[in-house]
C-alpha cells in the first residue's frame, strides 16, 4: 500500500503533546493545527495510531482531495467520481458528516446538512450505477463513518478511522457527574511529566479521583499499556484495505510491552471524600485490570500526608458553574494550596480548573500553566513544584 496520509483530531490546547505521540509511532509529521496533527505513514502506521494515542479523539484517513468546489452540484460530482466500491461493501451502513469554515472565496453558504445530503446521493449513487446494492445509512452505529472538511473552496473526504471516539476506551462501565474524558486526562499527565516520574519510580497520587478516570489513564501510563487495547471496535473494521492478520499482529506487538508486576511500578494511588466515588473507581480499576496495582482511600485531602519523598499529583477537584457555588468551593482550593506546603514538599503538583478565581484561591505560583478545553469549558492546567 501506498503512503497514507492521516490527520488525528485532539482536544484544544494538546495538539503539541498529540505530535510527541506521534513521532514515538514513529510517524512523520506534515502539519500540525490548532486541534490536530496531519502526518504520513502506511497501513501499520493506521493500527498503532488508533492503538497507542492516548490523546487522539480520532484517526481521520485522507481519501481524497479536491479543488474548486463552490456549489453543492460540484461536490456530488466529485464525490461520485471516487471508487467507494473500493472503500466499502455495499453491505456495510454508512454515516456523513461535513464542516466547513468561514470563507471569503466561497460565494454561496453552506449548508452543512444539505451538503451531506448531496455526498450521501453521490456515493449512494456510485454504487447503484455500479449494479451494487445500494448501502444503507446508519447515523447511530454505521460500520463506516465519512468526515468532509471544505475550507474556502478545498474539499477533504476522509475515512474515520476510529468510529467511536478514542477518548471511550472501553474501561469505565460507569460515571460520576461531569467526568474529565480519558484523553484529556491522559494529557494532563503528559504535560505534567508522568512518564519522567514513573522512570524514576516515584508516587502518583490523584486526592479527588471522581469516578477514577486520571488515576486509570496513569496506571496506563505506567504499565504502558496502550488505550486501544481496551476497545473491540474500530471503524477500519469495515474498510476495504483492513488487514486484519496485520492487525492482530500489531495488536499483540503492542500487548506484550505491558508490565503488570507491582514491584516495577511505582506506588499509585487515588482519594475521594465521597465513598460512592471510591467504590466507583475500584470497579473501573477491576474493568481496567490494575485493582491489584492502585491503593483507594476514602478522606479529606487536607487529612493526609506524602506517602513517599516525591512524587505527582494531577487532580480535577471540583468547580462550580455558577457564582454561589464557586463562592462556596474557595475554602477548599485553599485547603488544598496549604495541604501541599505543608504535608507535600518535595512533590510537583498539577491542577486543572475552569475557574481562574479558584485557582488563585489555592496560593501558589505556578511553575508554568497550559490553557485547554474541559468539555465545552475554557480551564487552566497549572503546575506547581512545592519545595
Amino acid at each position: 500500500m501506498n503512503k497514507l496520509t492521516f490527520f488525528a483530531i485532539c482536544p484544544g490546547g494538546l495538539d503539541e503533546v498529540l505530535g510527541k505521540e506521534i513521532e514515538k509511532l514513529p510517524a512523520k509529521i506534515t502539519a500540525t493545527y490548532p486541534g490536530g496533527v496531519e502526518f504520513e505513514g502506511d497501513l501499520r502506521t493506521a493500527y498503532l495510531s488508533n492503538l497507542k494515542l492516548r490523546t487522539a479523539s480520532r484517526v481521520l484517513l485522507l481519501l481524497a482531495r479536491f479543488k474548486k468546489i463552490f456549489k453543492p452540484e460540484e461536490l456530488y460530482c466529485a464525490i461520485a467520481e471516487m471508487p467507494w466500491h473500493e472503500v466499502f461493501d455495499s453491505t456495510s451502513s454508512f454515516a456523513i458528516y461535513l464542516t466547513a469554515s468561514e470563507t471569503k472565496e466561497r460565494r454561496i453558504p453552506v449548508n452543512a446538512q444539505f451538503w451531506a445530503l448531496k455526498a450521501k446521493d453521490a456515493i449512494v449513487d456510485h454504487f447503484r450505477n455500479k449494479g451494487l446494492e445500494r448501502p444503507s445509512v446508519n447515523r447511530e452505529e454505521p460500520d463506516i463513518t465519512l468526515r468532509l472538511h471544505l475550507h474556502d473552496q478545498i474539499l477533504k473526504v476522509y475515512l474515520d478511522l476510529s468510529g467511536p471516539s478514542l477518548h471511550e476506551r472501553g474501561y469505565r462501565a460507569e460515571t460520576l457527574e461531569a467526568p474529565i474524558k480519558e484523553n484529556l486526562a491522559a494529557g494532563l499527565l503528559l504535560l505534567s511529566g508522568w512518564q519522567y516520574f514513573c522512570n524514576e519510580g516515584f508516587a502518583f497520587y490523584d486526592p479527588f479521583c471522581g469516578s477514577g478516570t486520571i488515576l486509570i489513564e496513569a496506571a496506563m501510563i505506567a504499565t504502558r499499556t496502550a488505550p486501544g487495547l481496551y476497545r473491540r471496535r474500530f471503524g477500519f473494521f469495515a474498510w476495504l484495505q483492513h488487514d486484519p492478520e496485520l492487525f492482530q499482529k500489531i495488536f499483540d506487538e503492542v500487548n506484550s510491552e505491558r508490565i503488570l508486576e507491582p514491584t516495577r511500578l511505582p506506588f499509585l494511588s487515588g482519594a475521594d471524600q465521597n465513598p460512592e466515588a471510591v467504590e466507583l473507581t475500584r470497579s473501573n480499576l477491576e474493568n481496567a485490570g490494575f485493582r491489584h496495582l492502585v491503593h483507594l482511600t476514602t478522606c479529606r485531602f487536607e487529612s493526609t500526608k506524602a506517602s513517599q519523598p516525591k512524587g505527582l499529583i494531577v487532580t480535577n477537584p471540583p468547580y462550580g458553574v455558577r457564582l454561589n457555588e464557586i463562592e462556596t468551593l474557595i475554602p477548599l482550593y485553599r485547603n488544598i494550596g496549604s495541604t501541599l506546603k505543608h504535608q507535600y514538599k518535595n512533590w510537583t503538583a498539577a491542577i486543572i480548573t475552569s475557574e481562574k478565581k479558584l485557582l488563585h484561591s489555592v496560593g501558589l505560583k505556578s511553575e508554568k500553566h497550559f490553557d485547554l478545553r474541559n468539555g465545552g469549558l475554557e480551564s487552566r492546567f497549572s503546575i506547581f513544584r512545592m519545595y
